[in-house]
């Protein structure tokens, strides 16, 4: 299952980053197992704007390691 939500503060203009995530369910638990998250971008498009400083500045995901 896949949903949206806030995410750690941007770097270049410190609002919250909008992250999609990816949530491992289970049938034997109530909650999620795992979360993977798939993309993170900025409501200010800094990730677009400033694509370079974006990139060193904010921390990987895990897809990116």
């Amino acid at each position: 299952m896949e949903i949206t939500r806030d995410g750690i503060a941007c770097a270049l203009c410190h609002k919250p980053t909008t992250e999609l995530v990816y949530l491992v369910l289970s049938a034997q638990f109530p909650y999620p197992q795992r979360e993977v998250i798939n993309e993170r971008w900025c409501p200010a498009d800094c990730h677009l704007i400033h694509p370079a400083q974006w990139q060193e500045v904010m921390p990987p995901l895990r897809s990116d390691v």
